[in-house]
């Protein structure tokens, strides 16, 4: 019962934050809501920002699956007082001054590479249902819609990069390892 008012719970902030007139979304729609929403429910080192006012960055790598999406659903909201900024990358080592790096449709040897860039700094990665995205060291990984739960968290890497993920986020989730890593 607690589980299900919780996800209840989740779903209305989720989808709160939405245009009330909507009546279907998108795939990727949902996808920045639940990015949006992500940021309510992890708390970074206060080191990540700059000060009380700095936004946070969402940071786009790979295909850009969202379009204007993206900006439509957070672009004039605030999460935890702080507006947001967009950025695009294009190689990991411009990834710097980021919260959450959302990934998509790029090859495994570059994953690789973007995970081992982040893997000590305190940025959320978020899979957009990148295969073992979680058990190569990401944080969250979207899953397909029939899989049950619509995403997975890897909170052993959260910790390891300074992130703390709200127990009411990890109830939502299926919780992942990288103990059974295979590279």
């Amino acid at each position: 019962m607690k589980r299900r008012l919780t996800y209840i719970f989740f779903i209305v902030l989720l989808f709160g934050s939405l245009s009330s007139k909507a009546q279907n979304f998108t795939e990727y729609e949902v996808k920045a809501a639940y990015i949006f929403n992500f940021s309510k429910f992890i708390k970074w080192p206060s080191a990540s920002f700059d000060n009380q006012a700095s936004p946070y960055v969402l940071g786009i790598y790979g295909n850009d699956p969202f379009g204007s999406i993206i900006k439509k659903i957070i672009g004039n909201r605030k999460s935890n007082g702080r507006n947001w900024v967009v950025k695009y990358y294009s190689r990991p080592d411009q990834i710097k001054q980021c919260h959450i790096l959302f990934i998509s449709d790029i090859k495994p040897s570059e994953l690789r590479k973007v995970l081992d860039h982040t893997s000590k700094l305190p940025i959320l990665t978020v899979g957009d249902e990148i295969n073992k995205f979680c058990q190569q060291g990401g944080e969250i990984n979207f899953t397909p819609k029939n899989s049950g739960k619509r995403f997975e968290i890897n909170n052993k890497e959260a910790n390891r990069a300074g992130l703390s993920i709200s127990s009411k986020l990890l109830m939502l989730s299926k919780i992942i390892s990288t103990d059974e890593v295979k590279f």
